[in-house]
């Protein structure tokens, strides 16, 4: 049932029995009153079968009238407290809200009906929200900027510097030039990746793989960059048959990859593929240093990063919008020898329909 209709019949049910009360209490009133008067003063009153009324009976009806008026008074003064009050602060509150205020708030008093309580609440919850988006939007915008800048300003002052004849183009200048603009553009795409898939608009080009050849294709890519940052890699890939876009999860696997490069301490590198019931996993373990339970509660949202690290603090979301857009998850947990374990996991069947 929806909640005004909940509200209606409550405040309508309500009333009905105000009302009704009022006429009751109005007729005992009157009832008692002619038992007394009839009682102690016989001639005072008009006799039974006499239709004229008297002044007592004015008097009577006058005092039943004002009961009833009072007590309607006095239930109209609850049904405020409960109902409009309430209310009324809900629609302030979403004025100031549309001009701009997202930390106004309603307020409802302690005797407001259950199912007004429930509204304001659920209200604020949404503009506690709105606020959070809001404020997370103004990070986000921030903290873009700060990662743009560094390539765009290194890329800047190298082509003043070829410009004003303090480099020369040489290979070397070329390289550099090269280097931060895979940098900027790998920044940008893992931006695209994260907005589309928080919009749900993240799109998967489906075809049935062996993930295992997908995995080890990268081998040659990064066999070289992680035996000079001192990893041993180990290739343990077992076939793992899943419908999937393979290009998004060889870029998933990557950005796992990069990170282990980046953050884990060198050692073992164990990449994994295998499948688990419904599911194909892809798994990197490390051998450290772990990560603890803080961090780890936020590690795949976007920018969330030790303020030591280096890197764009993207790579483990995007990790994660390519596993829920495949109907998957990422997955983080501790070793036992204190590495960490990173796990992508899909099903194997498309578990939804891809967004476009």
């Amino acid at each position: 049932m929806p909640l005004t209709d909940g509200i209606g019949r409550n405040v309508a049910a309500r009333i009905g029995l105000v009302t009704l009360t009022g006429f009751i209490l109005s007729a005992f009133c009157a009832f008692f009153v002619y038992a007394w008067v009839f009682e102690n003063h016989p001639g005072v009153v008009a006799a039974p079968h006499h239709w004229k009324p008297q002044a007592v009976d004015y008097a009577v009806i006058v005092a039943a009238v004002l009961t009833a008026i009072g007590l309607a008074v006095m239930a109209g003064a609850l049904l405020a407290r409960q109902i409009v009050l309430p209310l009324a602060s809900l629609a302030i509150t979403a004025q100031r809200i549309s001009e701009g205020d997202l930390t106004a708030r309603a307020t409802v008093g302690k005797r407001a009906l259950r199912e007004t309580a429930q509204l304001v609440e659920d209200f604020n919850r949404m503009a506690q929200r709105l606020q959070a988006h809001a404020e997370e939007r103004i990070a986000w915008n921030a903290k873009i900027a700060h990662e743009l800048r560094t390539p765009v300003t290194i890329l800047k002052g190298r082509l003043e510097g070829v410009a004003d004849g303090v480099f020369q183009i040489d290979d070397h200048t070329l390289t550099s030039l090269r280097r931060q603009i895979e940098g900027l553009a790998r920044i940008v795409e893992d931006l695209r990746v994260v907005s589309l898939a928080e919009s749900n608009h993240l799109d998967l080009q489906l075809e049935a793989v062996d993930l295992s050849q997908e995995i080890g294709a990268l081998r040659e890519i990064v066999q070289p960059s992680l035996s000079a940052a001192g990893f041993e890699a180990q290739w343990r890939l077992e076939t793992a048959l899943a419908v999937c876009d393979p290009t998004r999860l060889r870029q998933a696997a990557l950005a796992l990859l990069e990170n282990a490069r980046r953050h884990a301490v060198p050692g073992p590198l164990v990449i994994r593929t295998a499948t688990f019931g419904a599911f194909a996993r892809i798994s990197i373990e490390d051998s450290g240093p772990g990560i603890d339970a803080d961090r780890a509660a936020h590690i795949f949202h976007p920018f969330k990063r030790d303020p030591s690290a280096t890197g764009s603090g993207l790579g483990l979301a995007v990790v994660r919008a390519i596993a829920e857009a495949h109907g998957g998850l990422a997955l983080h947990r501790n070793t036992v020898a204190g590495g960490s374990l990173f796990t992508l996991e899909i099903p194997r069947q498309p578990a939804r329909r891809p967004a476009v």
